[in-house]
C-alpha cells in the first residue's frame, strides 16, 4: 500500500473516532430540565427572597420527583388560618433552559401539617391554597435542612 492511501484511510479513522466522540457527547450531555429553589424570607428586607438551597433533576431526580408528588397529593382548602404575609418558605420549581416558571409557592407549618400557597394569577393577589400532612413536612424539612423561625 503506498503512503498515500495509508495516510487517507488513518485520516478517516481519526475523524470516524472524533466524530464518535462529538455524537456521543451530545447525546449523554444531562441538561437541567426541572429546578426547584428554596426560599427565606431576608431578614433585613421582608420584600426580598433569599434563595439558599437548589435542587436540580440532574442531580437530584428523586427530590425534583417527591416534590411534584408533594404538590400533586395536596387537598385543596378554602380560607385557612395562617398570617398571609409571613410564610415560613418560599419554593419555587422552574424549568431554566425555557425560561419558564411550573410553580411558585410559599409554605406555612401548622401543627397538623402545612398550608401551601400556590399563586394561581399573575401576582401574588390570586392563591390557590393546599394542604399537606405530616409525612410530607417532614420530608421537605429534612430534604431542605429547614431550621425554623
Amino acid at each position: 500500500m503506498s503512503k498515500t492511501v495509508k495516510l487517507i484511510i488513518s485520516l478517516v479513522i481519526v475523524g470516524l473516532i472524533f466524530l464518535g466522540g462529538f455524537f456521543v457527547g451530545n447525546i449523554s450531555k444531562a441538561e437541567i430540565m426541572k429546578e426547584i429553589k428554596i426560599g427565606y424570607e431576608d431578614v433585613e428586607n421582608s420584600s426580598k427572597v433569599i434563595y439558599e438551597k437548589v435542587f436540580t433533576d440532574v442531580e437530584n431526580s428523586t427530590t425534583i420527583d417527591n416534590f411534584i408528588m408533594i404538590y400533586l397529593n395536596a387537598k385543596e382548602i378554602e380560607n385557612p388560618n395562617i398570617d398571609l404575609e409571613n410564610p415560613d418558605m418560599y419554593i419555587v420549581l422552574n424549568n431554566p433552559n425555557a425560561s419558564v416558571g411550573l410553580i411558585d409557592s410559599k409554605v406555612w407549618f401548622v401543627d397538623d401539617g402545612a398550608i401551601i400557597g400556590k399563586r394561581a394569577g399573575e401576582s401574588w393577589d390570586q392563591i390557590d391554597f393546599y394542604k399537606t400532612d405530616e409525612s410530607d413536612v417532614e420530608y421537605i424539612k429534612e430534604t431542605v435542612e429547614y431550621e425554623g423561625k
